[in-house]
């Protein structure tokens, strides 16, 4: 009887593991943010423009299983380069010595009815490493114009940076620090199956008259562009 149980949930495993598909999110249509409180007022926030992301997908028993991902500090953008500079630097990401911000999931996360789901894992930033818990919602899938599907989550989670050793900060004559602690986190994802990509190069929609005029003078079909966006393309190539 116990071996029976053993090869039965064997079987269940295998079962399971046979309809899990490798996803990668979509950096062009995916953002990866945080948000952290200035001078008790208002807000600074941010995001990080070099990352790569992968999961697996059981679409049946609708599982997320396997999340890893790679963050590079040195890609963060605030909209200033001075505040940028300064967040790179060894009292914020530390960039140079920890190129990389890491998050890899120890356990599957079940998607429920209400399309809510949670994700813990051990994140890792300047080579310290917490255990921290997105809570994520299911928005959907879809399929774009060239018929691949899209997978669509939001993600969400808050921690605090002085648990990763980023503890400067400035007291203020009115009392308070001028930087938060607590550090919020948002993730916005669109995913594909890492087999079936949508190409980056045709992400603009097909019928789009700038798509379509520059194949009209790359074939020689027009001289010049009524859509210009490039100087570049502004006529037609020299035979």
């Amino acid at each position: 009887m116990k071996y029976l149980l053993l090869l039965l949930a064997l079987a269940l495993a295998l079962s399971s593991a046979a309809h899990a598909t490798q996803f990668e999110i979509i950096k062009e249509h995916s953002k990866v943010g945080f948000e952290v409180d200035y001078m008790m007022m208002t807000k600074v926030e941010g995001h990080f423009t070099k990352y790569q992301g992968f999961f697996e997908l059981n679409d049946k028993e609708d599982e997320i299983s396997k999340v890893r991902v790679e963050v590079y500090s040195d890609s963060v953008d605030s909209n200033d380069k001075k505040r940028d500079f300064h967040l790179k630097g060894h009292e914020f990401l530390f960039a140079v010595n920890h190129p990389e911000i890491t998050f890899k999931a120890t356990g599957p996360a079940k998607i429920g009815a209400d399309k809510k789901f949670k994700i813990t894992g051990e994140l890792t930033l300047r080579k310290v490493t917490k255990t921290v818990t997105f809570e994520g919602e299911f928005k959907g899938k879809g399929k774009d114009p060239w018929g691949k599907d899209s997978f669509f989550y939001n993600l969400k989670s808050e921690i605090n940076r002085k648990d990763f050793e980023i503890t400067w900060n400035q007291q203020m004559d009115t009392g308070g620090y001028l930087v938060g602690d607590i550090v919020r986190l948002s993730i916005v994802v669109q995913a594909q199956r890492m087999a079936d990509k949508t190409p980056f190069s045709t992400h603009m929609i097909p019928a789009t008259k700038g798509i379509i005029e520059r194949q009209d003078l790359k074939s020689g079909r027009i001289k010049k562009l009524t859509t210009p966006t490039d100087p570049k393309d502004q006529s037609a190539p020299k035979k």
